[in-house]
């Protein structure tokens, strides 16, 4: 594996393929006369992408449904291994993928606040020392105290990304999170992810949403069908990336 810097990221001829299930028989019948193999064949989330991301870029990856936007991104947090290729992430990689990722579900958001923080290396102290301010941008209040299997997709939101944005990171990593929630919040946590590029910090940014791309990265990567389509400044990409969707471009 080769060396790289804090921030940085390769992708090396990167391919992941998903077997699709099909649907169970119902009935012994069904399951004695299924043939092995005859399913649909393997869906190419990844196919042989190389990306080279420099420290401190701001990246957008678009792209239509099942294009592989949310993959590349697993790939690149150590999600989901590769079947060829090679993936290389300096420096520590920060990832807020899915709603509720990591957390257990019984614990409260205090609890999960220790936890996530223990999973990123942190010590008790360390983690207790940023609790009040997660807390406060949270704005989740005496619901910090509840266990989140009673959160809502916003305050899962609202615990998840105030969690991110409070841990040291040279990379982070986001992935359509920032959809769910009101309009204030999703503000706070576009000010925030500035702060963090100011400070250096690798943006990588899945989203449906084209004008918080273009406010965010400087860089867009258009994905179809697993493979790279475009890649370069983000005008000219967000261009492309609406002629392959057929929706007008904003003038």
């Amino acid at each position: 594996m080769q060396s790289v810097r804090p921030g940085e990221i390769v992708l090396d001829a990167a391919s992941r393929a998903f077997s699709v299930r099909a649907d169970r028989g119902r009935t012994l019948k069904e399951l004695v006369l299924r043939r092995a193999g005859s399913g649909p064949p393997p869906v190419r989330a990844l196919d042989e992408v190389s990306l080279r991301i420099e420290p401190g870029e701001t990246v957008g990856v678009v792209g239509r449904n099942g294009a592989g936007k949310s993959s590349t991104l697993k790939v690149l947090a150590g999600i989901i291994p590769l079947d060829a290729g090679t993936v290389t992430a300096g420096g520590n990689v920060v990832s807020l993928l899915e709603l509720g990722a990591g957390f257990g579900r019984d614990f409260s958001g205090r609890e999960n606040i220790l936890m996530v923080g223990a999973l990123h290396g942190l010590d008790r102290a360390q983690i207790e020392a940023v609790t009040p301010d997660i807390v406060a941008f949270s704005e989740l209040g005496d619901f910090i105290e509840a266990p989140v299997k009673t959160y809502s997709s916003g305050m899962f939101v609202r615990l998840g990304f105030a969690i991110a944005a409070h841990l040291s990171a040279d990379t982070l990593l986001i992935d359509e999170v920032l959809a769910v929630g009101d309009e204030a919040f999703q503000r706070k946590c576009e000010a925030r992810i500035a702060e963090a590029v100011a400070g250096g910090a690798t943006l990588v940014l899945v989203s449906h949403d084209a004008a918080l791309v273009e406010r965010t990265c400087e860089r867009v990567v258009v994905l179809d069908g697993g493979r790279v389509q475009f890649d370069g400044p983000a005008p000219e990409g967000m261009a492309f990336y609406h002629r392959t969707m057929g929706t007008p471009v904003a003038v």
